[in-house]
């Protein structure tokens, strides 16, 4: 197993970002490719902190791919202008130097809490890059987590990002299914019962149902908002990966 911590400057953020990256030893040059996406507050070992990604790149022959995102919600802003670095700079990187596919079909994206939202607003805006999308606790309505006691980010940092009513309209997930055209992609959602997001998500499955039919699954779990829930989880995220 090899794992890589790659920083390159990019053009699009004007400075050094952190890649961490899990590759098997088998000698493949078209590997699939698992993109994990990072919450609020965490970088790209954060998964490797809370997971066996090793275990799990061994098990299936993926690499797997976890970006640093910092605070970004993975959403172009004046900010940062994340969501452009990763489409437009971090996908032809990472395929450009790294031995795994380019086909949609063998690049899934997943995310926990933030980067659940993140995974399911990138997936979704690109379906002819990525054939899988798996959403762990995502933030499902971003004004209601902007305006929960329970959020851990602060006002004035949402704000710097979503800056604008039409800035939180067009970043809404229910809007952005409004406007994607149903493809063949498979989409995962799972949320703890104890959640704290639990009915925005609930709202959100009821969508996603309508849109994607049988290429939607939902996945009840018990637990909370927590690295407990999602680490308890990984293992059948990635079994419905696989499938």
């Amino acid at each position: 197993m090899t794992l890589l911590s790659t920083s390159f400057r990019t053009n699009y953020l004007h400075t050094y970002f952190k890649t961490t990256v899990v590759i098997p030893d088998t000698g493949k040059t078209d590997y699939k490719a698992v993109w994990l996406l990072h919450g609020y507050t965490a970088d790209d070992t954060t998964w490797m902190r809370n997971t066996n990604v090793e275990k799990l790149a061994d098990k299936y022959n993926w690499a797997i791919i976890m970006p640093e995102g910092r605070n970004a919600f993975y959403t172009d802003s004046d900010f940062i202008p994340y969501y452009s670095f990763f489409i437009k700079e971090l996908i032809p990187k990472m395929q450009g130097l790294l031995p795994i596919s380019s086909e949609p079909e063998d690049n899934y994206i997943a995310g926990v809490s933030m980067g659940g939202y993140g995974a399911l607003k990138i997936g979704l805006e690109n379906p002819d890059k990525f054939g899988r999308i798996a959403a762990m606790s995502p933030v499902a309505d971003i004004e209601n987590f902007r305006n929960n006691p329970k959020s851990p980010m602060p006002l004035n940092t949402f704000d710097t990002i979503f800056d604008s009513t039409n800035k939180i309209h067009d970043n809404q997930l229910t809007n952005i299914l409004d406007k994607v055209d149903a493809t063949d992609q498979k989409v995962l959602q799972l949320c703890g019962d104890d959640d704290f997001m639990h009915n925005d998500n609930v709202v959100l499955k009821d969508k996603l149902t309508k849109k994607f039919g049988a290429n939607y699954k939902w996945m009840p779990v018990e637990g909370d908002h927590s690295w407990t829930t999602w680490t308890a989880n990984v293992d059948g995220v990635f079994n419905w990966l696989n499938k």
